[in-house]
């Protein structure tokens, strides 16, 4: 029988097996005894070396990281101060760079010894920044492990620093610096302060310089700034709020928000909560105490403006500290890092606004008044000059507040209608008053009449006459079939950001927010100017005409540290706004303008309002009685329209036009300015008058492409812009 298997000796011919060759022991001559084959070594043994190489390889690592370190922190020196002088405020320059707006330091601080700080503040950070604040020798071995292994594993970057640590970070001005070699440093001088002070002594230093927000570095200025007593009478309750901000000092647990951070009360009570239940985790409370504290601290107003910051303070503490944290750069670092910020305020123009206008005057002379101005430059979104108020520190009445604007808002009823496609200068709508609507009705819902300013009749308009005309019965009916909704989108699409609701009141009457660019059942009163915007928005909304280009203000253009350029300012590039739709909704503005024989500018008004542009300059005003806003009065002789015209009258060359003004067409091309069209509408009248006299039967009538002029128009002479010499009692006069 043959055999299955291949010569390999496998059973399955199919497979390929490879065999370790056979080593023959060689033979042994006759003479001489047989070889014996060399004994393998055991595996116990070259274990044990190979342990004993790793080990020493270990050792010799060991001793030059020892060596290293050992030199490392030979050199790394404690630093020079301690408390004094630890910081360098910053200055902020106009657009020049050159003019003084106003300086950003810290100047609250009180240094107090440790028997002058509340036990419990002393007990709160220690719980809640390094609750082994007592038995480290500087540096928290353990936290600093369990930090890097968060760190490699691709955590939130955690720090593990001690209060040691975090004190000499501080005074050695290395904390910006996220780096590895930063940490050594810090521990480093951390173990060598341990070697010198004592625990007290480092709490002590520490307690004196942490910056707790509000302007405010050391425990003493904080008690003072948020809660109006020295540090030695901080409740428990107290001192666990103030300790709650060295996490994010003018960040979210500030519960009065004074930098608007998104600071909330919900957000301070979550982390004064946490300060209170680590307190009793490291035995420094009772529960039964804690348990008694429920109720988040009252705390200060901040926007008592106890520096007296004035009307630049909305500018150097308010937007530039907003603008640069979004940046990356925090306030703390801005109060101590000694940088040098320019803003993009054209002194000049801010002189001539806020100090040449009386604007200022304005609230002195009735308490019941106020007023408001943003000046903005078209196709860069730069704000150019800026008045929210007396009270920099307080409520901005230019970003915060919204005004009924009126009539001075009826250009983007014309601007949707434009953009719905309605034709604009067909003569078809009813500009008598007064009229009744379907949606304008009373508190009880009924029908109530809309009246014109002044009582104003044009019986046949156009959309683009009655917004010249400023009537809002024929306004209105636009809107109404518009609806509401569209025009708030229009305004959106022009760069206003934000609007308040008349007809969503709380209980205190105050009116609910609402973003234009949301649908959210605007009624069409939108269109007669019944939703409040502000000055800041209706400035962007009046460049956007300018231009056809929505831009994104800002305030800060750069700024320079210590060391080298820090920051340079990168506004988004300009959405499109449509440069034909903008040109059309201009046409009234532009004929505004002409009863002020000014041709370079364009405006709208309303009984509180002026707002308009010139060549490189969209400016905003508003002034008035907010209790009498939106009654009907007229737009002539307002002090909103005495400060604007003061700001266009001696504004400089700079924001002047050369040449032709510009008007354009639907495609975009320049076509003939007002100057042109004046003449041209005159040249027209004067036709329409010599044939009269050659055929008086015939009524002679206006050219098509011509708006026919209401009789109080053509037969008012064109005013002049309104002068310093004019009604002395003025407090500009």
């Amino acid at each position: 029988m043959e055999s299955d298997r291949d010569d390999t000796g496998t059973a399955d011919p199919g497979r390929t097996i490879n065999l370790r060759p056979f080593r023959r022991r060689p033979k042994a001559e006759p003479d001489e005894p047989p070889v014996k084959p060399p004994r393998a070594k055991p595996k116990h043994r070259r274990k044990k070396r190979k342990i004993a190489a790793l080990g020493l390889a270990v050792l010799i690592l060991v001793t030059g990281v020892a060596v290293v370190g050992s030199v490392f922190y030979a050199t790394v020196d404690l630093p020079e101060a301690l408390d004094d002088e630890l910081s360098q405020g910053s200055t902020v320059y106009y657009s020049d760079g050159e003019t003084v707006l106003g300086e950003l330091a810290a100047e609250q601080r009180t240094s107090v010894g440790l028997d002058e700080i509340a036990d419990d503040v002393e007990h709160a950070v220690v719980a809640a920044e390094d609750a082994n604040f007592y038995g480290h020798p500087g540096v928290d071995a353990k936290g600093v492990l369990r930090a890097i292994v968060n760190n490699v594993k691709g955590g939130d970057q955690q720090g593990a620093s001690t209060l040691t640590q975090q004190y000499v970070g501080l005074v050695a001005d290395i904390r910006g610096d996220g780096s590895y070699l930063r940490k050594a440093r810090e521990a480093a001088m951390a173990m060598k302060m341990e070697e010198e002070f004592s625990k007290d002594e480092i709490l002590n230093h520490y307690l004196n310089i942490v910056y707790f927000g509000r302007g405010a570095y050391g425990v003493e200025a904080a008690a003072q700034a948020f809660f109006g007593s020295s540090a030695a009478e901080l409740s428990t309750s107290q001192a666990a709020l103030l300790v709650a901000q060295i996490k994010s000092p003018d960040g979210p647990f500030d519960p009065r928000d004074p930098y608007g951070q998104g600071g909330s009360t919900e957000a301070a009570t979550e982390r004064w909560e946490y300060v209170l239940d680590q307190m009793v985790a490291t035995g420094r409370l009772e529960q039964v105490k804690r348990d008694a504290i429920t109720v988040l601290p009252e705390t200060l107003d901040p926007t008592d403006d106890p520096d007296g910051l004035g009307p630049e303070g909305f500018v150097t503490n308010g937007y530039v500290l907003r603008e640069l944290a979004a940046a990356g750069i925090g306030t703390d670092e801005v109060l101590r890092g000694g940088f040098d910020i320019v803003t993009t305020l054209d002194a000049d123009l801010q002189e001539l606004a806020v100090e040449q206008t009386g604007i200022r005057e304005v609230t002195a002379e009735d308490e019941d008044m106020a007023a408001a101005l943003t000046a903005v430059e078209p196709g860069t979104g730069r704000v150019l000059a800026y008045y929210g108020g007396e009270n920099g520190a307080g409520l901005d009445l230019a970003a915060d507040v919204g005004h009924r604007p009126g009539t001075a808002f009826n250009t983007v009823v014309l601007a949707a209608a434009r953009e719905a496609g309605i034709d604009v200068w067909s003569s078809e709508l009813d500009g008598s008053s007064p009229r009744r609507f379907e949606t304008y009705v009373d508190a009880e819902g009924e029908p109530m009449d809309l009246v014109n300013i002044g009582g104003a009749q044009e019986h046949e308009t156009s959309l683009v006459e009655a917004v010249g005309l400023k009537l809002d019965t024929p306004v209105y009916e636009v809107a109404e079939g518009l609806g509401g909704d569209a025009i708030a989108r229009t305004a959106a699409a022009l760069g206003i950001e934000r609007m308040w609701d008349p007809h969503d009141l709380d209980e205190h009457g105050v009116a609910a927010a609402v973003d234009p660019a949301q649908d959210s059942g605007f009624h069409p009163d939108i269109g007669i100017g019944a939703y409040p915007i502000t000055t800041l928005d209706a400035a962007v909304m009046h460049a956007t005409l300018a231009t056809g280009e929505v831009v994104e203000p800002y305030f800060v253009e750069s700024v320079v540290g210590r060391e080298a350029g820090h920051y340079d300012a990168d506004p988004p590039a300009p959405a499109e706004f449509g440069r034909g739709l903008a040109a059309e909704a201009l046409v009234p503005l532009y004929e505004n303008a002409m009863e002020y024989g000014d041709f370079e500018v364009a405006v709208n008004a309303s009984s509180t309002w002026h707002a308009g542009f010139s060549d490189g300059l969209s400016l905003a005003v508003w002034a008035g009685d907010e209790k009498k806003e939106g009654d009907g009065s007229s737009h002539k002789g307002t002090i909103a329209e005495k400060i604007w015209w003061h700001v266009m009258n001696g504004r400089s060359d700079e924001y002047r036009v050369s040449g032709e003004a510009p008007w354009q067409d639907e495609e975009g091309a320049v076509s003939e300015g007002p100057v042109e069209a004046e003449e041209d509408e005159a040249q027209a009248e004067q036709d329409e008058r010599d044939d009269a006299e050659t055929e008086e039967t015939r009524e002679p009538e206006a050219p098509e492409t011509e708006v026919e002029p209401s009789a109080d128009r053509t037969t008012e002479a064109a005013e002049e812009p309104p002068t310093e010499s004019e009604d002395a009692d003025w407090p500009w006069g």
